[in-house]
């Protein structure tokens, strides 16, 4: 049996009383969490840009853009809303698989469902579907997309996608292995944005939605896709990873079994994830010891090897971002506005903020190490060093992020950021009610009950 035909089986046979009550719980809190961040991403300039696209391909009453009046084809929705769940990079992420996975599954049983007009139970379904067998895939390979310069979201998530839509469209366990098959085609995303902080990868995670829903489409239709578009000669693994696949077994042994919804990290900041358990570092040292920048003589960052490349270097672009999203990708950065700020939410990532002489600074005071012996990417680790101007030396360490399993975040701590995130579009009334709804999303007979609360 090829890898496509076992995970398209999972994916076919999964119901809700499969589906244990601590990961449903879990997804609904990973619905929310996503639609708060797309919330927040609503009117800056990005998700403008996009929506202008999404609107000149035509009307369409099938589904919701998140923030807006306007609707559209359930394809370009999932193309707008992942755009907007992943523009703040404040979207949760699979920290072996290094995958940003609700900013993909989301807009897709969003779309989808309300297309279809399915159940709120349904589009969990098809949400933990597509969570349990893309994560597999990404695992199987950690690191090695990000290291043959592909973005790991982008060209994995386009099979949680295709999965997500196949589940919701009822196909069966041949067209939805098809479906994998044609999403094998469509899986695209450079790392290149991290030379200068162009907006591409925000567009990722909807790019892939998008493709994903036309894989599913296409397969509902008769259309093929080969069998072995991941372990085969030419198939996913060889040509993105460059590295052999495990055996069938080893990669779909603990479907249904070991729940890897539950391994997703949640984000408490809106930058790149790696960076979060040293901005927490930085922030526990600044409230215990009552420095302040200014205090400051040298900093010490303990980095893995793996990530050194995407969040420490070209080390003189990192001290000086080029943009508020470059900013997103800089360690020195993250960590100096922690410490001279004492919080880092979106507004500590604009451009106005990443000009603050005070943050430059301090940003230019710290240096990196790599060290090997860092777990990265089985958790995200963080190690920080600070040298104080009177002599003292302060240090602070985490072997996992905030928000993973390992060091949840709590359920009031993702409220409170939902509701953070969601009047930044909506009145404070109006983020109440989606709440609301999203925590009985499992109740809903039809999921439009809850995507009519999410526009303006």
């Amino acid at each position: 049996m090829s890898v496509a035909r076992a995970l398209a089986e999972f994916a076919v046979r999964l119901n809700f009383g499969d589906i244990p009550p601590e990961v449903v719980a879990n997804a609904r809190l990973r619905l929310l969490d996503t639609v708060g961040v797309c919330l927040a991403s609503v009117g800056m300039p990005y998700a403008d840009a996009v929506s202008k696209v999404v609107t000149a391909q035509g009307a369409s009453d099938e589904a919701t853009l998140i923030g807006s009046m306007q609707r559209a084809a359930a394809g370009w929705a999932a193309f707008y809303n992942g755009a907007l769940a992943h523009g703040n990079d404040y979207d949760d992420t699979h920290s072996v698989a290094l995958m940003h996975a609700s900013a993909v599954v989301v807009p897709v049983v969003l779309a989808m469902g309300e297309r279809l007009r399915t159940s709120g139970a349904e589009a969990i379904v098809a949400a933990v579907a597509a969570y349990e067998t893309a994560l597999r895939i990404g695992m199987a390979a950690p690191a090695a997309f990000h290291a043959r310069g592909f973005h790991a979201t982008s060209v994995c998530g386009v099979f949680s996608a295709a999965i997500g839509a196949a589940k919701l469209l009822g196909l069966d366990m041949s067209q939805t292995a098809h479906a994998i098959g044609i999403a094998g085609s469509q899986a695209a995303g450079s790392l290149e944005f991290l030379s200068d902080g162009a907006w591409t990868k925000r567009m990722h995670p909807g790019w892939v939605a998008h493709a994903g829903i036309i894989a599913a489409q296409l397969a509902a239709h008769g259309y093929t896709g080969p069998a072995t578009v991941l372990e085969g000669q030419y198939g996913f693994f060889k040509t993105y990873a460059d590295t052999s696949i495990p055996d069938v077994a080893a990669l779909t042994v603990t479907l249904g079994r070991e729940w890897e919804t539950l391994n997703i990290d949640f984000k408490p900041y809106p930058c790149g994830h790696i960076s979060h358990p040293y901005m927490d570092c930085a922030r526990a040292l600044r409230l215990q010891h009552q420095f302040t920048a200014r205090d400051i003589d040298a900093i010490e960052l303990r980095v893995a090897p793996a990530a050194v490349p995407i969040v420490c270097e070209p080390l003189a672009d990192k001290l000086r971002p080029a943009s508020s999203y470059a900013a997103c990708f800089s360690l020195p950065y993250a960590v100096a506005v922690v410490l001279a700020c004492g919080r880092a939410g979106i507004d500590e990532f604009s451009e106005q903020r990443i000009r603050d002489p005070e943050v430059l600074a301090l940003a230019a005071r710290i240096h990196y190490v790599a060290d090997a012996t860092l777990p990265f990417p089985r958790s995200f680790p963080g190690w920080i060093k600070i040298r104080l101007h009177d002599g003292r030396e302060l240090e602070q360490r985490m072997n996992a992020s905030r928000g993973s399993r390992e060091h949840p975040m709590s359920s009031a701590e993702l409220e409170e950021k939902f509701s953070a995130n969601a009047v930044r579009c909506l009145s404070g009334k109006g983020a109440r009610a989606i709440w609301d709804a999203g925590m009985r999303m499992d109740q809903l007979g039809d999921i439009r009950d809850f995507t009519r609360l999410l526009t303006k």
